[in-house]
This record gives C-alpha cells, structure tokens and sequence, in this order.
C-alpha cells in the first residue's frame, strides 16, 4: 500500500508538467496572420502545395519591424515550409513581412536560402549585379 502515494505524487507531477508545456493562447491577430502564413509561405518560395506536411513560423507580434518608414503593426519572420518529395522529407525556408492592419496581412514570402562563405549559388547561377 506504499506505493500509491508515490503514484498520486508522480501523477501530479506528470499534470503540473503538462501544464506548464502548453503553448500560451494565440492573440486573434497572431491566430490570422499564422494561417496566412500557412497558406503563403510555402507555394511562394516555389514548394508544391501538394506536397506540403506542414509549416513553422517566428509569431508575428513578436517580431513588429521597428522601423519609421512603416506602419507600427508591421511584422518580419521567417517560416519554414516541410514538405515531401522523392529524397524524403525536406523543408524551406521563407522570409515573411506583413502587417495586421493589412486585408490580406501578406500575399507572398520570399524564398531564403542561406549563402555566407559559400563559392557559389546551388540553385540558380549568379549574375554580376556592378559595384
């Protein structure tokens, strides 16, 4: 008979773990612009609809662009799009800017790639743009 106390403690402890590991309540601003996102991201950074599995992104209100020559509610993050495609799971990465004064917040993401110390492009091959 020892042992329930002992499973009425871990029991607890399992609940109050569990409460502290959920996700805060999304604002209706984040909840809009992360289902935006979720429809944009991926098919305009050039991934099949079809094949998409799901999407990540930075939360918007989270990350307001602090700039003057912009609106107050204007936001930047990045989303990453996971998707299938023959050579199995892969994802890419979007850069977002939107703003939740906005009707639709965004219509397009920029596809990100990341480059530093890298001789080349992988994907399209680079043009002299001057300097």
């Amino acid at each position: 008979m020892t042992s329930r106390p002992f499973i009425a403690v871990l029991a607890l402890s399992v609940f109050a773990l569990a409460g502290c590991s959920s996700a805060p309540a999304l604002s209706e601003d984040d909840a809009a612009a992360l289902a935006t996102l979720a429809e944009v991201a991926g098919p305009t950074s050039n991934v099949d609809p079809a094949t998409i599995t799901s999407t990540e992104c930075w939360l918007p209100s989270e990350h307001l662009i602090d700039d003057p020559s912009v609106s107050a509610t204007s936001w930047k993050v990045l989303c990453r799009t996971h998707y299938v495609d023959d050579s199995g799971d892969r994802y890419q990465d979007a850069t977002c800017v939107g703003d939740f004064a906005l009707e639709p917040m965004l219509d397009h993401c920029y596809r990100w790639a990341y480059y530093t110390g890298m001789p080349h492009f992988e994907d399209f091959p680079g043009v002299d743009a001057g300097n």
